[in-house]
């Protein structure tokens, strides 16, 4: 169901080794489970603060709480660390906490909007943006607002149209074209 790596386990237990707390614990959560913008977190709690419906499961030097009604979101998943920059970060691939993919019948807002939300957004999110789709145009152009740190910010055209527009022309060949209807006016925010 859920595997942590040997190197993310040494890892965990030398962050509970840090705290030097008693009965703490490394409690799993998927925030918005099965919806396309499901989050895994990691956090520090007590057990005897949590529901009943938390499960435990024991690692070398920490225990780690896992609600039960998460179990199929987190199948498959697996927790590693991995280089980031100076330093290392835990990291998990989830692929089943958005839920099940459409199906290839399924309207092509529908499949857009997965994509846009399994694919797209987790990287627009490292930098405090995020996009989403308007509408598709009888001509089959897709209209996308971006929102967040990508509002105002000066590599928005180069995202969308080697990265954002790319991807969508790629998985959905019937997409004529990719556009953009944000207002960049307003720079306050933006990540560049």
């Amino acid at each position: 169901m859920f595997s942590i790596t040997d190197e993310a386990k040494v890892y965990v237990a030398d962050l509970f080794a840090q705290q030097d707390e008693k009965d703490l614990g490394l409690k799993v959560d998927v925030e918005k489970a099965g919806t396309s913008t499901a989050a895994v977190t990691f956090n520090f709690c007590f057990p005897k603060e949590l529901s009943k419906t938390y499960q435990k499961f024991e690692y070398e030097g920490f225990y780690a709480y896992i609600d039960e009604l998460n179990f199929e979101y987190l199948k498959d998943s697996e927790v590693a660390l991995k280089d980031a920059g100076t330093g290392k970060k835990l990291t998990i691939t989830a692929p089943n906490a958005k839920g099940e993919e459409p199906k290839e019948d399924a309207p092509l807002e529908e499949k857009i909007k997965y994509v846009i939300a399994a694919n797209i957004s987790p990287g627009l999110a490292s930098h405090g943006g995020f996009v989403e789709l308007v509408e598709i145009t009888k001509q089959m152009d897709v209209i996308l607002n971006f929102g967040g740190g990508c509002r105002g910010c000066s590599s928005v055209k180069s995202t969308l149209e080697q990265g954002v527009g790319t991807q969508l022309k790629a998985r959905f060949p019937e997409i004529k074209s990719v556009r953009d209807v944000t207002d960049h006016s307003n720079t306050d925010n933006a990540y560049m």
